[in-house]
């Protein structure tokens, strides 16, 4: 009898350290950890955004001209401006862009003139790579985020930025206008809401691009845009 005392008041104080599960307990788990997984692709551009920042006037000695490029932004000029000891790990490639005023050509540099140089240019930097196959949707035919990966997407960024994943344009949206003028037929799932943002002809036809990010072989990526 006295063992059953011992035994009842031994599970007693286990049942008192027994804590009930918070309703918000995914949020603090799940979530942070596809944010984790999100922000590399966010350090990441933002470090191809500060290298053509520094590669510009003030920063550079020529007013009229940028000491930026066309091309991919490599290893070294990208963890030359992101936090020290980060490691890239390739997922996610950003690449500046120097296209012609409807955004259908992306100009490459010949090493004579740099279309970087030209005024009336549209120049962007775009960084992309897949959907990590961890947060990939099951329930979804198409590629696209879990609900704990499109969450975090939407805790990383503003409204205002266009940040986002690949999805088809309604072909009543595939035309010229301000918003699309390349007449694109791909656009990004973003916090937008209303607003539509489409990604350029020129960059959607890029071969680099196009071998990682390619609808028509539902190859869908995440891809952030940023005009520089």
């Amino acid at each position: 009898m006295y063992i059953w005392v011992i035994l009842a008041t031994f599970l007693a104080i286990l049942a008192s350290y027994t804590l009930s599960v918070r309703p918000d307990m995914r949020e603090l788990s799940v979530a942070r950890v596809a944010e984790a997984a999100l922000g590399r692709l966010v350090v990441q551009h933002e470090a191809a955004l500060n290298y053509v920042k520094y590669h510009k006037y003030p920063y550079s000695t020529n007013r009229d001209h940028v000491d930026y490029a066309p091309g991919v932004v490599g290893d070294a000029d990208l963890l030359a401006e992101m936090p020290y000891g980060y490691n890239l790990d390739g997922q996610y490639t950003s690449k500046i862009f120097c296209m012609d005023q409807n955004m259908t050509v992306a100009y490459e540099y010949s090493g004579a003139d740099n279309p970087c140089d030209v005024t009336d240019n549209r120049k962007m930097v775009v960084t992309y790579g897949p959907i990590p196959t961890r947060w990939m949707s099951l329930s979804s035919e198409m590629e696209r985020p879990n609900t704990d990966f499109l969450n975090a997407l939407w805790n990383m960024v503003s409204s205002g930025e266009n940040f986002g994943y690949m999805i088809p344009a309604l072909a009543s949206d595939v035309h010229t206008s301000s918003q699309n003028p390349s007449a694109s037929d791909v656009q990004l799932a973003t916090r937008a809401g209303a607003e539509k943002i489409f990604v350029p002809r020129a960059v959607l036809e890029d071969t680099d691009f196009k071998s990682v990010c390619n609808l028509e072989e539902n190859f869908v990526c995440l891809v952030y845009m940023s005009g520089i």
